[in-house]
Order: structure tokens, then C-alpha cells, then sequence
């Protein structure tokens, strides 16, 4: 038998760790002396710990390595398939913070050529067009949006058709709630087997942004405050034209025309 202080050696395992292993139940000592507190283990127990630590590291919680090592995990694919889909999500989740980081990082190393962007809003009569859309209420808007504008050209490809201009995101709430998005993507086309519906014409303050797209709240700033100043009301749903694409074009240059119909 080994004492606590040496299977943490032959693990690599802290004894606060340990403890708290014995404290949930995930690895008991073979023999606790309870009067001068020494726990005993045996070489047998190692290979659990191993798996222990192995599951740990995978980020799955010990509640559910406790199931697992006892037998108690009823379908274990099921829960390894959840698990892989969580990570994939933090994955994204950690790769949009470090572009952001890096994004703010090259923005403190740039000399401010002005502190506040300046946008040229104009009044523009947007004419009606003939697009394959979906629509849908995101969840989750980052990671759901790409995904939907590629699925429709998808649609469009797969029937042999091309598309007639960039991609249009069209935003039906009034009130920002990132976990509930009411959104419907919309490619423009000119073969009416393609098309499923048609873009109304409409009377618009339009301007454009040029920049990332964490940057847009600028450009809606300065076509509220434009339509508010002269008299207007702006109606849903606004749009965002992309015209570019994201995955070959820097966050820099990536140009992005913001339209919200008024009366």
C-alpha cells in the first residue's frame, strides 16, 4: 500500500486533489485511518486515476467521469458526440475573442486618423428584387448566420442557377436580443424558378461601412441620427448588403451597405 504523499508522487496528482477525488466518490483510499487522518491506496487504483485525469482533461465534469468510470454512463457515443460538439463551440467561441483581440490590438497600434468615422447617409430609392430567401430566428447569431447564407446559395447552386448580386441580411426586430434573432437571408436572382419571393421596393437612408463587421454599430448610429434629424421613421426590416466575402477579404477592407427603409 501507498500513503496519500506517495501515490500523489507516483501520479503526479496533488493530495488536495486527491481528497477531493475521496470526497466525491471518485477514488476512495483502500484504507482510511481516521484517528491520525492517513489514507492508504494501492497500485490496482492507478489505472482509475489515470482515467480520471484522462477524462478531466477532456473537460468533461466529474459528475459525469463518476458515471462513466462506474459504468453507470447508459450511452456513452451519445455523450462523447455532445461533448465533441461543446468543445467545438467553445473552439469557435475562443477563436472570435482572439480575432477580436488581435482587431483591437492593431487599433490601439494605429494612429487615429479621427476619433468618430464619419458616414455619408443618403436618400435612395431601393427598387425591388427578385431573391431566393429563408427566414429564420437565430439562437445563436455569430455562429448561425454564416451557416444560413451558405446553405441558400447552396439551394441556388445545386439548381444550376447563379446569383444576380451579394447576399442581403434582412433584420425584422426593432430591439437588439442576440439570442433570439428574427432574420431572413435573402441572394438576389434573375431566373424566377429560382426566386422564392421579392424584396418590396422601398425609400431608404443607406450609407456604407468599410471595416469589420464588430464595427457596424457606427454606421446604424449615423443613420438614426440622420433619419431622427430629418424628419423620418425608419421602419423594419433593415438591411445589411455584404460586398464582399468575408472568408477571402481582410476585416479592414470587408465593405458592408447598411439599408433601413423609412416613411
Amino acid at each position: 500500500m501507498f500513503t496519500i504523499g506517495q501515490f500523489s508522487k507516483i501520479c503526479q496528482v496533488t493530495t488536495k486533489t486527491l481528497r477531493h477525488y475521496e470526497k466525491l466518490g471518485l477514488l476512495v483510499p483502500i484504507r482510511d485511518e481516521t484517528g491520525n487522518q492517513y489514507r492508504y491506496y494501492t497500485s490496482e487504483q492507478v489505472p482509475r486515476l489515470k482515467q480520471i485525469v484522462f477524462l478531466k482533461e477532456l473537460g468533461i465534469p466529474l459528475k459525469t467521469v463518476k458515471k462513466i468510470i462506474d459504468g453507470k454512463q447508459a450511452d456513452l457515443p451519445q455523450l462523447m458526440e455532445e461533448h465533441r460538439r461543446h468543445l467545438l463551440q467553445e473552439l469557435d467561441l475562443c477563436s472570435s475573442r482572439l480575432s477580436k483581440l488581435a482587431w483591437w490590438k492593431k487599433s490601439l497600434e494605429e494612429i487615429e486618423v479621427s476619433e468618430k468615422k464619419q458616414y455619408d447617409v443618403r436618400l435612395r430609392d431601393i427598387p425591388a428584387i427578385k431573391v431566393r430567401s429563408r427566414r429564420e430566428v437565430l439562437t445563436s447569431f455569430p455562429n448561425e448566420l454564416p451557416t444560413l447564407i451558405r446553405s441558400v446559395l447552396e439551394e441556388i447552386n445545386s439548381r444550376g442557377g447563379i446569383c444576380s448580386g451579394a447576399p442581403i441580411v434582412l433584420y425584422y426586430d426593432d430591439e437588439f436580443n442576440p439570442a433570439q434573432v428574427d432574420v431572413e437571408v435573402a441572394w438576389p436572382v434573375n431566373d424566377d424558378a429560382l426566386a422564392t419571393g421579392t424584396l418590396a421596393a422601398v425609400k431608404a437612408a443607406v450609407t456604407m461601412h468599410v471595416g469589420p463587421y464588430d464595427g457596424l454599430e457606427g454606421a446604424y448610429q449615423a443613420v438614426f441620427d440622420w433619419i431622427n434629424q430629418n424628419g423620418y421613421r425608419a421602419l423594419t426590416p433593415y438591411r445589411e448588403v455584404s460586398c464582399n466575402d468575408p472568408q477571402v477579404t481582410p476585416p479592414d477592407q470587408l465593405v458592408t451597405e447598411i439599408i433601413i427603409p423609412v416613411a
